[in-house]
């Protein structure tokens, strides 16, 4: 019932949060920015769907937040060395996520440069990403009522239309919960729709 609840106040809040867009002016010009600039986003990853707003702090800096369902696909591996045994196990999940951190982007004036775009925040960057998994929708027998995992991360953007973005993110992570600390590494593959 609790799950039920949080799921719904988390959908409400992401319908919110979908329904208020910003609009840009069109602009002819070729020039690209030199700078970052602050956007919102529907984010399909390989093992997810969100809403992220990314909003400008500095002239290659951004903070951002957001929320949406991420999926878990885990392949566990154990092996005794004493016995010869050893024994895989795979996982894959539905769960409510709450994330935010910060991405500072460098590449930038390298890439005008060499006549490469720029725009939607089209570079690398080093960030830092605190998520929070809110209990499982599917598997019952592997559930936690939550989960944080803090990644710190390499990316890049890429502009391959004017409203849609591909973006590629990788790092090692740590995953806090009532049971147990573990580390592994998080990597986001996809595409964000600007609005």
């Amino acid at each position: 019932m609790q799950l039920r609840k949080n799921l719904t106040r988390i959908l409400t809040l992401f319908a919110i949060i979908a329904s208020t867009t910003t609009y840009a002016q069109d602009s002819t010009s070729v020039t690209q920015p030199t700078e970052v600039v602050s956007l919102n986003k529907i984010r399909l990853n390989l093992l997810g769907l969100t809403y992220e707003r990314e909003q400008k702090i500095g002239k290659l800096t951004t903070v951002y937040a957001g929320a949406g369902v991420a999926a878990t696909l885990l392949v566990e591996y154990d092996s005794n060395y004493f016995t010869g045994t050893s024994s895989s196990k795979t996982y894959f999940d539905l769960t409510p996520t709450v994330y935010g951190g910060f991405r500072q982007y460098y590449h930038f004036n390298s890439r005008v440069k060499k006549g490469k775009k720029t725009i939607n925040n089209s570079s690398n960057y080093f960030g830092l990403d605190v998520s929070s998994y809110l209990g499982t929708l599917l598997d019952k027998v592997h559930t936690v009522d939550w989960e944080i995992g803090i990644t710190p991360q390499w990316g890049i953007q890429r502009s391959v239309g004017r409203k849609v973005n591909f973006e590629l993110s990788f790092g090692p992570t740590v995953r806090i919960n009532e049971i147990e600390t573990y580390y592994g590494v998080d990597a986001r593959i996809g595409f964000s729709f600007l609005l």
